[in-house]
């Protein structure tokens, strides 16, 4: 039977959009000049919706990960090897994302805005992957069984592909986030 998206998936939207709004923080001072008054310093409330917004899509990242599991694991089973699939193609992304993001985010002018594409192409990928397990994966499971299945290393390599190929665009762009908001 066909599930609805994720509501988790509408919520990347708004994490991703909401940043949009916040201005970055800006010293008025020079910097030669230091100064006891607190009201010429960016303080806490500045930061608090970037740390909220990333909070909470690290936390929806969490999420996205049990789900995306519990989803690929109906389809190749929940073997190790399986488990052991899903989870280094999800770490893979993620190291993958802030390696690549975090070489250019210095040369960006406005991180905060590239913070908010990628937290929306998460969203974009959170409400397509359920389609694309249920559609797509049954049959190449079959074929990854039926071809690959005399040899354990065959198969799990085979297996890993497949994984890797719908994981890696969402984590990469999960993983991005971090060096993004770092540079906010």
């Amino acid at each position: 039977y066909a599930h609805p998206p994720s509501p988790h998936a509408r919520s990347r939207f708004a994490i991703g959009a909401f940043p949009l709004y916040i201005p970055r923080p800006v010293t008025t001072q020079a910097k030669s000049a230091p100064s006891t008054d607190s009201s010429a310093s960016p303080g806490w409330q500045a930061w608090l919706v970037p740390f909220l917004c990333f909070f909470l899509s690290g936390a929806s990242g969490l999420v996205f990960e049990v789900i995306w599991t519990r989803m690929l694991t109906l389809v190749f089973g929940a073997s190790t090897p399986a488990i052991s699939t899903v989870l280094s193609a999800f770490m893979g992304g993620l190291a993958l994302g802030s390696f690549i993001f975090g070489r250019f985010a210095d040369r960006l002018r406005f991180p905060i805005v590239t913070y908010a594409a990628m937290e929306a192409g998460v969203g974009l990928f959170a409400l397509v992957i359920p389609f694309v397990v249920r559609g797509v994966y049954p049959p190449i499971s079959h074929w990854i069984t039926n071809h690959g299945g005399n040899r354990f290393d065959v198969f799990t390599l085979l297996r890993f592909v497949v994984v890797a190929l719908v994981l890696l665009p969402p984590t990469t762009l999960m993983g991005a986030t971090l060096p993004l908001l770092a540079k906010h």
